[in-house]
């Protein structure tokens, strides 16, 4: 540069000008996340010119390896600092070439680009690459999912997308967490299958018989299917299929139905299709041998209901010859469905004994075909007859017989009770209830459980209570059957009542027992042993309240009737004041739950208006309301206490923290079964919440804020997270309560905040100037300049000017910047321009900006900037005779357009006798001819017109100056030609006719 200007000052203009040329005119760097970008960029010329220069770039972050560079072809090298800048950033900025061709803006974008890992199928960046690589192949997505480098991809992710898979890469990271997690993140939606139908029939199956029905699936995915049969003729080719085996979206299931497990008649069958989400059902169904009777249990139905009613008839419920008629009807249907049956004969005319109709049951039995000696083979259905006949005829010998010979045959048969009952019916010896009740409880021994054997069994008692002497299993069952059947009398009842009040614990078929007992006879008697036995047992649950409110309204005294009177009731159902015994014997204390005391207090609150029982009351419930505060509970009763007592001055930071978690408190439930417990996702990633879950009360958990997610946990270690549908219920939602807590946390100085960074130089320098706040970069800049004391700092340099091209500066930035700021010539002169207006100092700068225009020959609207360089007596004199020069010539070759300033100052250098080339004066000669300039220049025109006429370097435009001066320098008679060349090199002649003789011609070189 200073060779240049030199030669210029010389006058010295032979400089070839190289046509400068960029290969490329817009660079684009891609730059790793905290990587340096290396790169670089070739300068040639066109006419094989040497080009020289120099590169600012607007960037402070772009790093030249070499500032200057000579050559032709030039290369540039540079890099990048990304450190710092997150992914995703673009930077648009410029390198300023300033050469011997001129000078130049070379673009680049600077673009930061996010972590990625490559798989098979190219790049992943982001979720949404992701989950197109999950489309075209889930293994290789899984693959991905289950290595750490996720995490890169995640990194500059939604944060709730990051710490959601931070969290499951410790619970699971299969297959089926994958699908949970693009599920979670909203890429897709859960997978749910479809079956083609309710079910399917098939009609008389003699081998095996292979069926296909057709699942069907809404999206891609994975999940596992598990397919279960229900029914053993039905079996399943596959135990469990995954939505890999799927073709396209469907997937053909194939069963097979197996002739040797059905049954005549109808065969019901199932496949179970079980997926983490959803069980469906594909019912099947099998008509086999369809000529198959489907009345064979008529019979058993019919005999059935003529016991049934002949209980009723015992009973006294209904009339004997209601009953006798019924049955014989009953008894008909049967021997037409089964004519061959004797014992339904023999029972017909057992019925007609019963109701005193003889002639019928005569007829029937000697139409009966008895054999003596066939006894032995059907001994059942003879002693039956036996039996029947010895009713008929009354007579003592045969009946003495007959006795004999079912004694016999019960001896061989002591299991049968039928043979039993026909010993009881005629032998004489047990007409005593308490020698029939011994032989009934001895026949229990072998499992007898048919009616007519419980029947007899309660008539003993019936006939004499007090054989009923303790509550075994036999009585048990023999009373279970009596209340059954509507039998038991209330003499019976009440001492049953006595015998149960007795016992030592509490026992699931004596309750039933006295349940039924009280329908039958409300006796009090009964309601106290009902209530005692329960509370014996700990009976707790809402469905015994009833027990307990009736004890209450009959004024019963029982130990503690009114603390289990409290617990089964039903809070939440429960209407209108508290019984006014409960309220005084809770006055003084309780032990009841937390849910129980609540409503306790809170009902005296609602519906209370004894001010002397309140005021008893008032200090258990401050306490206790205080302590459940802390406990973080929250009900519909306790939000009453909270809203009474809780006020904002007895409000500590400990208390304020409890009322902040209740106010965020939210019960979650879902249908979705066999969950285990809610897990919470708290917006900082952390997982503070595991809540366990109950199916019939939900579970409680608390959402401080939208970016908090829910995920699920079931009994088999799955997790759950969008593809649950969950409802959540605000428990607690006041305005009063929260501002509270807001005002209490602003006074505290404990608000919510987001980490701030401060403004520093090296956090500008890492993160950027537009991470901040304009205004505070100015401040620090500007400070940052005063306390170095205007000491020279690159990145200091940088900033100062960033903030001034944003309007940003005062004196002190716009005088570092004077001194020291180098850059595009445009940008330095507007900073002259600004700096001029605030009075500071610029002749530095216009030093700077006249060097660089004459050296890239790139002048335009400089002249004020050099008349105040040099006004300012500090110009260098060798820059001042090379931009002379160099104007000079380009007023005089190119009639450059000049401001007068510039030959004002040649025409002061003259007359100072400075040394100045001969383009120099010929513009200054040039400019004023034919113009008026002031009289102190006219000795300085004169002598410069002298020295020019002297060396012969004249123009035509000296003609237009005083004809005296042309005489001196014998111009005045002259005729000039003038002619300009664009070529440095050039020939011409002048062909001269004279009046005379022939024409001349004279040739001339230059």
């Amino acid at each position: 540069m200073k060779n240049k200007i030199q030669k210029f000052s010389k006058g010295n203009f032979r400089i070839p000008r190289p046509e400068v040329v960029f290969e490329e005119t817009n660079l684009v760097l891609i730059i790793g996340e905290g990587e340096v970008f290396r790169g670089s960029f070739s300068i040639r010329s066109n006419n094989d010119s040497a080009i020289r220069g120099l590169i600012y770039p607007s960037s402070f972050r772009v790093h030249l390896k070499d500032s200057g560079f000579d050559g032709n072809p030039a290369r540039v090298e540079f890099t990048y600092d990304g450190k710092g800048l997150p992914p995703g950033h673009v930077e648009e900025g410029k390198f300023t070439v300033v050469c011997t061709g001129g000078e130049y803006e070379l673009s680049f974008t600077a673009i930061v680009e996010k972590p990625y890992v490559t798989t098979a199928y190219g790049k992943v960046q982001n979720t949404e690459d992701f989950k197109k690589l999950a489309i075209k192949d889930y293994s290789e997505a899984a693959r991905l999912f289950r290595s750490r480098d996720f995490y890169s991809i995640l990194k500059y992710e939604n944060e709730r997308i990051f710490y959601l898979y931070d969290n499951m890469r410790k619970w699971s990271l299969g297959e089926q967490a994958l699908e949970e997690f693009l599920v979670g993140v909203k890429l897709k939606e859960c997978i749910f299958l479809t079956l083609p139908g309710e079910g399917m029939l098939f009609e008389d199956i003699d081998q095996s018989t292979k069926g296909v029905l057709t699942l069907t699936k809404n999206t891609w995915g994975y999940m596992l299917v598990r397919i279960e049969t229900e029914g053993a003729f039905l079996k399943a080719s596959k135990a469990e299929i995954t939505t890999e085996d799927f073709v396209g979206n469907t997937y053909e299931v194939e069963y097979y139905v197996r002739p040797e497990y059905l049954h005549g008649g109808r065969n019901y069958g199932a496949l179970r299709f079980i997926t983490p989400y959803e069980t469906l059902v594909y019912e099947v169904e099998v008509l086999q041998n369809q000529e198959y009777d489907e009345n064979h249990h008529v019979p058993e139905l019919l005999t059935a209901q003529v016991v049934k009613e002949y209980i009723g008839y015992v009973a006294g419920r209904m009339e004997l010859k209601t009953w006798v008629d019924s049955a014989i009807e009953k008894l008909l249907s049967i021997r037409k469905i089964e004519p061959q049956s004797e014992m339904y004969q023999l029972v017909q005319a057992h019925v007609y004994i019963i109701g005193n109709r003889m002639e019928e049951a005569k007829w029937i039995l000697e139409n009966y075909n008895y054999n003596r000696f066939a006894i032995g083979k059907d001994p059942l259905t003879n002693c039956y007859y036996l039996f029947l006949t010895a009713l008929i005829r009354g007579n003592r010998a045969h009946t003495e017989r007959v006795l004999d010979e079912i004694g016999k045959t019960y001896l061989r048969h002591q299991d049968s009770w039928m043979l039993l009952y026909m010993l009881l019916q005629l032998d004489q010896r047990y007409k005593n209830p308490y020698k029939r009740l011994e032989v009934l409880e001895q026949q229990y021994e072998f499992e007898v459980h048919d009616v007519l054997f419980y029947l007899e069994a309660y008539l003993c008692y019936h006939e004499k209570p007090t054989l009923l002497k303790k509550l075994g299993q036999f009585e048990t069952h023999v009373l279970n059957f009596a209340t059954k059947h509507r039998l038991i009398s209330k003499e019976v009842a009440l001492y049953v009542a006595n015998i149960a009040s007795q016992q030592k614990e509490f026992r699931p078929d004596l309750f039933r027992i006295l349940e039924r007992l009280y329908k039958l006879y409300s006796e009090t008697m009964i309601l106290n042993t009902i209530c005692t036995l329960l509370i014996k047992g700990n009976k707790a649950e809402q469905r015994y309240f009833v027990w307990y409110q009736r004890a209450m309204d009959e004024g019963l005294r029982i130990a503690r009737l009114y603390e289990y009177y409290m617990i089964t009731l039903n809070e939440n159902t429960f209407r209108g004041a508290l019984p006014r015994t409960i309220l005084l014997y809770f006055m003084h204390g309780n032990a009841l739950d937390y849910k129980k005391a609540a409503f306790l207090y809170a009902n005296l609150l609602t519906y209370g208006n004894d001010e002397e029982l309140y005021l008893g009351y008032r200090e258990q419930m401050v306490s206790f309301t205080w302590d459940q505060l802390m406990k973080r509970h929250i009900t519909e009763h306790l939000k009453i206490l909270y809203k009474r007592f809780c006020a904002a001055d007895e409000m500590d930071e400990g208390r304020m923290e409890a009322m902040r978690d209740i106010c965020y408190s939210y019960e979650i439930t879902t249908k979705v079964q066999n969950m285990k417990c809610v897990v919470v996702i708290e917006r900082d990633g952390e997982v503070r919440q595991r809540v366990p879950y109950s199916e019939d009360e939900g579970a409680i958990i608390r959402l401080y804020d939208k970016e908090s997610r829910v995920v699920w946990e079931s009994m088999d270690g799955r997790y759950y997270t969008d593809s649950i549908v969950y409802d959540t219920k605000r428990l607690f939602y006041e305005p009063k309560f929260l501002e509270m807590c807001r005002n209490f946390a602003d006074a505290a100085g404990r608000q919510e905040q987001g980490e701030e960074v401060v403004t520093t130089l090296e956090s500008i320098r890492e993160k950027g100037i537009s991470f901040f706040d304009e205004k505070e970069v100015f401040r620090l800049a500007s400070a940052a300049v005063r306390e170095e004391n205007y000491r020279e700092d690159a990145f200091l340099l940088y900033l100062c000017f960033e903030m001034f091209v944003r309007d940003q500066y005062d004196k002190v930035t716009l005088m570092y910047l004077a001194n020291y700021y180098c850059g595009a010539t445009r940008d330095m002169k507007r900073l002259w321009n600004v700096a001029l207006e605030y009075g500071i100092p610029v002749y530095k700068l216009g030093e700077r900006i006249i060097t660089q225009m004459v050296f890239s020959e790139n002048l335009f609207r400089e002249e004020k900037i050099f008349e105040d360089y040099y006004m300012s007596g500090n110009a260098y004199f060798r820059l001042k005779q090379a931009y002379l020069a160099f104007v000079s010539r380009e007023y005089v070759i190119r009639g450059r357009s000049i401001d007068g300033c510039v030959f004002r100052i040649i025409a002061q250098e003259c007359d100072e006798k400075e040394e100045l080339t001969d383009v120099c004066k010929i513009a200054l000669l040039d400019y004023y001819a034919g113009r008026d300039y002031p009289a102190d220049l006219e000795p300085v025109l004169h002598q410069v017109l002298r020295e020019m006429c002297e060396k012969q370097l004249i123009l035509p435009s000296y003609m237009k100056y005083k004809a005296e001066w042309l005489r001196e320098v014998q111009l005045f008679d002259k005729a000039m030609i003038f002619y300009q060349a664009s070529e440095a090199r050039c020939s011409f002649s002048i062909r001269e006719r004279h009046r005379r003789g022939s024409p001349s011609a004279i040739s001339l070189r230059c």
